[in-house]
């Protein structure tokens, strides 16, 4: 096939873009002359060897391959970076709320167990005063002068009261501090169970890994970079193999006008292919019988090649067959750097569609957790209400209790008392007594006195005077008793009866009124005076 100058020369300058065919006037005749004497055998080596370059497709197919692919995962890393911001920041933000939630929610539990230590202290306090007073009544016996006679054994003052109000009342104070701990147990697992999904929902947000930030760290390149330079060296490497096969087409020019090449070319060309079957290597992508005869049936309608031509033709295939190798070396180290490139890339792709995994997963935590963050609410004011209402019965026992310890100081209190009054009407009974001991002796010396008179008168006149002058006139003095008189209104015969005496004597007894059936006992004088200690010490201690 004939070809002419000018074709051959633009052959020569897309064959690469590194290589120049630019000729030196001055030995511009010399290489002619000397490329057009290169034998027939180099020629077809050179178009076996165009031919085996041509086998770089593969990597150049592959290159576009990666490009695509990486196309792709950037488009789909932006997106999913997008949403994976978009996604971060609203559950951050809900983060924010539930923190708050959790904040007021431990401040109402920090509260209760606050309010319950303190109720506690106060319910230990007042049980503590309530039981020494208890010990104080029980310790304190009763004086027998007291108690009715033959009554068995001794009785303290707890024997005159009803323990079971105190039993009664502790048992409902245990029974609402039971209800007080159930509400912190029910509040301090549904806090517990709100704790746990805000660790769950905290832990899947931290395993997130963040979108790659081009800030981040300097030595991880951004995608759009990775992305330019794989798009850049697949550019190259298209050029590359657009090189090879126009040196390609050349080679095969040149041994198609060779006396003898394509006959060569095809016997050479068919070996080769029965090698590479024999090996089972992969067949090349180009058949030079039918590149051959494609060009052979074309070469109607081109023009004979000139000498200078031919000459210029073999140049061209000469001087690129020398930089074939180094071509498909560039292809082969730009697809390296494309595989790094792209493993780069798709790990940083990866990391995308984890981040957007974790934060999606994240949402769907935050969703389940805010499903139930109602309850959780409500179980804060469920809280707070049984808080308040056992906390007021728990005050309203207290205060029964701080009355039930004073109600008992006072029963003390009030034993102390009667043993004062009971001395007190002791003193009086004496006093009275002594009265009438007095106004005894004074009537016995007027009765004497008496009795001395009516026998002096009987002896005067008596035999004078008439017996039924004065019908009382030999009467005896009128006779007058004492005796003691008991609460319902009776009173009680004198000691010796009402016959035992003269006329006019008088019944008044020292015994009637010692023995007559007072009730008043007589007191040990240490007795007496412990209780006034004791009351003394209360009247002190209240500022009375």
């Amino acid at each position: 096939m004939a070809t002419s100058s000018s074709e051959a020369a633009s052959s020569s300058q897309l064959s690469r873009p590194s290589s120049s065919h630019v000729q030196n006037p001055d030995n511009n005749a010399d290489s002619i002359d000397s490329a057009a004497s290169v034998p027939v055998e180099t020629l077809v080596e050179h178009l076996l060897q165009a031919k085996r370059s041509l086998s770089s497709m593969n990597l150049v197919l592959r290159a576009n391959e990666l490009t695509t692919h990486a196309r792709r995962l950037h488009e789909e890393s932006a997106v999913l970076g997008a949403q994976t911001t978009f996604i971060r920041s609203g559950v951050d933000s809900q983060m924010r709320v539930l923190l708050r939630i959790r904040k007021s929610l431990l401040r109402a539990y920090d509260g209760g167990k606050r309010d319950f230590k303190g109720v506690i202290r106060a319910l230990d306090a007042a049980n503590g005063r309530l039981e020494k007073t208890i010990e104080m009544l029980r310790d304190t016996i009763v004086e027998p002068s007291f108690r009715p006679a033959g009554e068995e054994g001794p009785k303290n003052l707890m024997d005159f009261v009803d323990e079971n109000s105190v039993d009664q009342m502790r048992n409902a104070l245990k029974d609402s501090i039971g209800e007080l701990q159930a509400a912190q147990r029910s509040f301090d697992g549904d806090l517990l169970r709100f704790e746990t999904e805000l660790r769950t929902l905290n832990k899947t947000m931290s395993s997130a890994p963040s979108p790659p930030s081009p800030s981040a760290s300097s030595s991880i390149q951004p995608m759009p970079s990775l992305l330019a330079s794989l798009t850049e060296h697949s550019h190259a490497m298209a050029e590359h193999l657009a090189s090879l096969t126009r040196h390609f087409d050349m080679c095969v020019t040149a041994v198609r006008i060779t006396e003898g090449g394509a006959a060569l070319a095809r016997r050479k060309a068919a070996a080769e292919q029965h090698l590479d079957e024999a090996s089972a290597t992969a067949p090349d992508p180009v058949s030079i019988s039918g590149v051959i005869a494609e060009q052979e049936s074309d070469v109607a309608d081109l023009e004979p090649l000139t000498p200078e031509e031919r000459a210029e033709i073999m140049h061209i295939v000469t001087n690129d067959a020398a930089e074939v190798d180094e071509v498909v070396a560039d292809i082969e180290t730009a697809l390296q750097l494309m595989e790094s490139d792209f493993t780069v890339l798709s790990s940083q792709a990866a990391r995308a569609r984890a981040a957007y995994a974790a934060s999606a997963a994240a949402f769907r935590v935050l969703d389940d957790v805010g499903s139930r963050l109602p309850s959780y609410v409500a179980a804060e004011a469920e809280f707070l209400e049984r808080w308040d209402n056992e906390k007021a019965v728990i005050a309203g026992r207290l205060d029964e209790m701080e009355e039930l310890g004073r109600f008992y100081e006072g029963y003390a209190n009030a034993y102390d008392t009667l043993i004062l009054e009971a001395e007190r009407r002791r003193a009086v009974e004496e006093r009275v007594e002594g009265i009438w001991r007095k106004a005894r002796e004074g009537v016995a010396r007027l009765v004497e006195a008496d009795r001395k008179e009516r026998d002096v008168f009987q002896e005067e006149i008596g035999e004078y005077l008439p017996t039924d002058l004065w019908a009382g006139m030999s009467e005896p003095l009128r006779r007058w008793d004492v005796v003691p008189v008991d609460e319902s209104g009776g009173t009680s015969a004198p000691e010796g009866g009402g016959g035992g005496g003269g006329a006019g004597e008088s019944q008044l007894k020292s015994s009637s009124l010692s023995r007559g059936g007072s009730t008043t006992p007589v007191l040990d004088r240490s007795v007496v005076e412990a209780a006034k200690e004791r009351l003394s010490r209360v009247s002190g201690s209240t500022g009375r």
